[in-house]
């Protein structure tokens, strides 16, 4: 996925409009860190904090993020349901594609609420659920044939049958409390980005 840094620099650009300086960050599902490798690089001050399940892939992320230079950069061990994480902690949380894998969503967002600093926002990317698979099958393919590794193009058809909706996805964050703010994809694109606050 290092051959693929807009994806990442995008998210952090559209977090990074909300935030004021200095703020604390929650990269949930940090994986390899290659999200919070943009978020320090594209927000000078910036400390965050990475969180993922998996002990092998938060020595990765370290080992990414000691590329930016000053970067203030923490790794947890941790799962979305039950985030080992203090209240109101976060000015901003972003997460990209880990969705599928949360095993009680309803209890992810509501500990997302949890963290997060009144006024707080949280930038969510996920796999959409309504790209008609054989579409999805096609995507894999052009990924492929521009570079990327079989593994990283097969995620996409790893996490499809766990996906969700957009309307799903609003839904979650409502109910946990969150006000939407804005939304990022049409209804069938295969992937979407959902802005919220917390109030």
């Amino acid at each position: 996925m290092k051959r693929f840094p807009r994806m990442y620099a995008h998210l952090a650009q559209t977090l990074k409009r909300f935030l004021s300086s200095n703020p604390i960050i929650l990269d949930l599902g940090t994986g390899p860190g290659l999200l919070s490798v943009e978020l320090l690089k594209l927000i000078p001050g910036a400390r965050v904090v990475g969180v993922d399940p998996l002990e092998t892939m938060l020595r990765l992320a370290e080992q990414n993020v000691r590329q930016v230079p000053g970067g203030s950069f923490q790794t947890v061990q941790g799962a979305s349901e039950h985030l080992p994480l203090d209240d109101s902690t976060f000015d901003g949380i972003v997460s990209r594609f880990s969705l599928p894998y949360w095993q009680q969503p309803d209890k992810s967002f509501q500990e997302m609420h949890r963290v997060l600093k009144p006024g707080g926002i949280v930038v969510l990317e996920e796999l959409n659920k309504a790209f008609p698979r054989w579409m999805l099958t096609l995507l894999t393919l052009r990924m492929r044939m521009r570079g990327a590794s079989a593994r990283v193009a097969n995620y996409h058809a790893e996490a499809y049958p766990h996906a969700h909706t957009i309307e799903q996805v609003i839904r979650f964050f409502t109910d946990a409390g969150f006000t939407i703010v804005e939304t990022e994809g049409k209804k069938k694109e295969w992937r979407f980005i959902v802005v919220t606050r917390k109030k």
